[in-house]
């Protein structure tokens, strides 16, 4: 495992994680730290089409009741 490849961001400590064996635990810290961050990123993707569904309902419904409220004036 190359820290300056695959996690840059531990390169200053380095040699810290190789004396505690711990280059396993970072590496598994880093999965899950993606995890998070895309799901993270789901959830905003999700709620951002389903506000862009609600608007598009919400102008359909407006078309419907204004081509109604139009039938429904007398004609001069």
């Amino acid at each position: 495992m190359s820290f300056n490849t695959d996690y840059p961001e531990y390169s200053s400590i380095e040699e810290h994680i190789r004396r505690a064996h711990a280059e396993r635990s970072v590496a598994i810290a880093h999965m899950f730290a993606d995890a998070v961050v895309a799901v993270i990123h789901g959830f905003k993707q999700m709620r951002a089409g389903l506000a862009h569904g609600i608007r598009l309902e919400r102008d359909i419904h407006a078309l419907q009741v204004d081509a109604l409220f139009r039938r429904s004036l007398p004609h001069r």
